[in-house]
Order: C-alpha cells, then sequence, then structure tokens
C-alpha cells in the first residue's frame, strides 16, 4: 500500500524549451528561457482502473507540483498514450489482464520535450527527455517482492540489463518506481549507498539493487539525502504499524552531483 509520492532527491534539471524556427534555420531559445526546475516524483498507486482514481492522482500531481511522475501498479489493459488537458499519461500493462502495469504522467509544461516513450513490460517501461547538455532516460520499474522466488527475480534484473543497454550512452539514465527493496547501511556497499535510508539492514531484494547499481556505476540516491524518518516512508502495513521504504531512485554516478 502507497502512501505518497517519493520526489526526486534534487529538483533543479536544466533542461531547453522546444526550438523555434526562424528565417529557415533552427535556433535554440537563449539560456534564460530554459526550464531550470523539473520536479519529478514516483507513486505505487495500486490502481487507476477504479472510477475517478485518474482524476485524483492528476490533482495531486498538480498539488505536489511535479512536472514527471513515473507510476506503478496502474492495472490498465495494453500499452498507449492518453491525453488530458494539462497532461499526457504513458502506460505499459498487460494485454489481457488487470495486473501491474507501469507507465509516466507528465504535465504539459514538459509535453515539448518527450523524445521517445517505450513499453517494455508491465513491469518497466522508458521515457527519454531532451535535455541541455544530455538527454535523460528515465526508467520506471514494479520489481518483484522480496518473498518471490529466485526465477522470478533474476527475470526482472535481466530484463533491467537490456533495457539499460537499449539507453543512449550519453543519456543521464534514471532507474525510478517500487523496487521492494529495504536498503540498509552497511559500510561495504558504499559508495553505491548512502548513509541516510530508513533501515539499517539490507534484505535479499535491497542486495540485488545494490549489485545492479554498482555494476553500472549508479547511486542509489534515495538513501543518500538527510530527511526525518517519517519523511523516507514510501510503505505501510494495512493495519498502519509497519512502515518501509521501498521506493527509490538510482541515478548515473557520474550525473549524480546535478540533482544534489
Amino acid at each position: 500500500m502507497g502512501i505518497g509520492l517519493t520526489p526526486l532527491y534534487r529538483k533543479n534539471i536544466t533542461v531547453p524549451k522546444p526550438e523555434q524556427q526562424y528565417a529557415g534555420r533552427n535556433f535554440l531559445r537563449r539560456h534564460s528561457k530554459y526550464i531550470k526546475d523539473m520536479r519529478v516524483g514516483t507513486w505505487n498507486v495500486l490502481s487507476l482502473h477504479r472510477p475517478g482514481a485518474l482524476k485524483v492522482l492528476l490533482e495531486q500531481l498538480d498539488l505536489y507540483k511535479l512536472d514527471l511522475l513515473a507510476l506503478q501498479e496502474v492495472r490498465w489493459i495494453g500499452n498507449g498514450i492518453l491525453e488530458k488537458k494539462s497532461h499526457t499519461i504513458f502506460y505499459s500493462c498487460h494485454k489481457k489482464g488487470h495486473a501491474f502495469g507501469t507507465g509516466f504522467v507528465l504535465h504539459k509544461r514538459i509535453k515539448h520535450l518527450i523524445m521517445d516513450f517505450k513499453a517494455k513490460s508491465p513491469r518497466s517501461c522508458i521515457l527519454r527527455i531532451k535535455g541541455c547538455f544530455f538527454n535523460y532516460s528515465f526508467i520506471c520499474v514494479h520489481a518483484p517482492t522480496n518473498e518471490k522466488n529466485e526465477e522470478e527475480k533474476e527475470r526482472f534484473y535481466d530484463e533491467l540489463d537490456k533495457i539499460y543497454d537499449e539507453c543512449p550512452k550519453r543519456d543521464i539514465k534514471i532507474i525510478l518506481g517500487d523496487l521492494n527493496t529495504q536498503i540498509g547501511k552497511e559500510g561495504m556497499y558504499k559508495p553505491t549507498i548512502g548513509t541516510n535510508s530508513l533501515h539499517t539492514v539490507s534484505n535479499d531484494n535491497g542486495i540485488r539493487l545494490i549489485n545492479f547499481a554498482s555494476s553500472r556505476s549508479m547511486v542509489i540516491a534515495s538513501t543518500v539525502f538527510l530527511h526525518k524518518d517519517i519523511h523516507k516512508r514510501t510503505w505501510k502495513s494495512p493495519d498502519g504499524k509497519t512502515f518501509n521504504q521501498i521506493d527509490h531512485v538510482v541515478i548515473d554516478t557520474r550525473h549524480f552531483f546535478k540533482f544534489y
């Protein structure tokens, strides 16, 4: 059960507005016209296959003033793009059943920066956004829970490996979503992780994510920045007594400080 949005831990991403046609040539708007702040988040919405669920989601998006939101458990049918007055929804779901499903919601402020969307599976999809010096590959994922068998977990990370390899080399890769992992504070895993996770010890899924991030020279940014524990919680049990931090943001190390 999700209890709110997991914001990206850096607000300032410099991205340009669209190219202008002038005297038969393309000219980018001057730097003063660039969009300086792009607010990004991730949210397991549990299901948008309910009356009024999408309307509530878009209201929350505006409340948090988010430009881009990664979604998990959309639970629609098939893949596609849905246009609304102020938002565009991209989704990657099962062909037949209302299970899982990932996607993105973009505010119209950054719609012109969309370069490409690829629906990979109900557990993953990719959205490319145009940047100033580098473009961005946002990879939205929904990992199997810690209790799932080894085969299903291996299948998920094999798919994530392939998706990462498909992204252009010069792109800034950002993996975000419900990774169903508990990341601890073990010193042996630094600098892939920070010291500000909600948990002390990493579980099996957490170690898998750490190994993946380390092999790709990435940092699990959601464990780096100092927050109160109450603000690190992204999941709570139905009885409201247990809280976990299972949603994460993973960023290429070489670009990490752009988000600091």
